[in-house]
């Protein structure tokens, strides 16, 4: 019988919930998770107990969820301050891990420091021999967005343009100029990867403006295997009204939605002219993909933590050449 593995998240209460979550349905044993305090900690432990049935144990701190057992999977969860701690204490644990993004991001450091920090992580994963991955979950949506356009019987070429436009509501006082770009930028540069396979940007081209609510970048993305697509990003903050979520190539665009099936599954869903395409849930498919390249399953997760690095240089290439307005 294959040995279940043993998985912790530290930073459950956010999005940590939610890995928590698929890590325990995709049959791992969802062991523990570390907090900041045992208010934190018991507030947490009856979240995840209404989530899924959790029944591990939860500690007050990180050291103390390190020193409490062995882990096989560790997901970091925490805030993007702490990635870099806490992921390189997961790999000397021993774990695999898979890193929330953006892979490591400080506003204290400059950013030569932040791709020093990040490069090391990398490095210290490979040495372990560990997987390590980026929960850049929207690069699923390339895939789903093929699997659409092949139903509909739509062609619609290699990528020549990329548009993303991605909204969220932002913190409980909503979310404000760069502060947009660092929560959501890394996501539409995964799905534009995702489109266009390994590349780089070309820096000359690139330009951004920021906002208070919205944030605009275009660049030019020349593909390893040949090819240069044009790139147009919109992030922005809408505390109020309907949330546009919309992105696709070559001006053929799907609009984006997250809700649950007629069985209670939460699932992504796209949308094309009328017709409407339901999909795996984007965070399932990046913890399913993590979760089956420890196994050995799948042959790599959905986005690597060295992918999630060449992310973070565009965002700060981005951010170098912004224009506050």
């Amino acid at each position: 019988m294959a040995h279940q593995l043993s998985a912790a998240v530290i930073g459950a209460s956010g999005m940590g919930k939610h890995h928590a979550k698929w890590l325990d349905r995709l049959g791992c044993s969802m062991a523990a998770f570390a907090g900041t305090s045992p208010e934190s900690v018991a507030a947490t432990t009856e979240k995840l107990a209404d989530l899924f049935g959790f029944g591990g144990t939860g500690y007050p701190s990180v050291d103390e969820l390190l020193d409490s057992g062995r882990y096989d999977l560790i997901n970091v969860c925490s805030p993007e301050q702490l990635h870099y701690d806490h992921f390189m204490a997961a790999v000397e644990h021993g774990a695999h891990v898979m890193c929330e993004k953006p892979l490591v991001w400080d506003p204290d450091l400059s950013a030569d420091e932040m791709l020093r920090l990040g490069g090391e992580m990398v490095a210290a994963a490979r040495q372990a021999r560990r997987v390590a991955a980026i929960n850049t979950q929207y690069a699923a949506g390339a895939e789903a967005y093929h699997a659409f356009m092949g139903n509909r019987g739509v062609e619609v070429g290699a990528p020549s343009s990329f548009f993303m436009q991605m909204e969220s509501r932002g913190g409980p006082e909503g979310t404000d100029y760069e502060q947009i770009w660092i929560d959501l930028g890394s996501h539409p540069i995964s799905v534009l990867v995702g489109f266009c396979g390994q590349g780089e940007m070309d820096e000359s081209s690139a330009s951004c403006s920021i906002e208070r609510k919205c944030v605009e970048a275009e660049f030019d993305y020349v593909m390893a295997g040949g090819g240069t697509c044009r790139a147009h990003i919109v992030c922005r903050n809408r505390p109020e009204g309907e949330l546009v979520r919309r992105f696709g190539i070559n001006n053929v665009l799907v609009d984006y939605e997250g809700r649950n099936d007629e069985n209670g599954i939460y699932r992504a869903w796209l949308s094309h002219d009328g017709d409407e395409h339901r999909a795996q849930d984007f965070v399932e498919t990046s913890i399913e993909r993590f979760v089956g390249a420890v196994r050995g399953d799948t042959p790599r997760p959905l986005a690597t933590a060295a992918e999630g690095l060449e992310n973070l240089k565009m965002q700060l290439v981005l951010l170098a050449c912004a224009d506050r307005r």
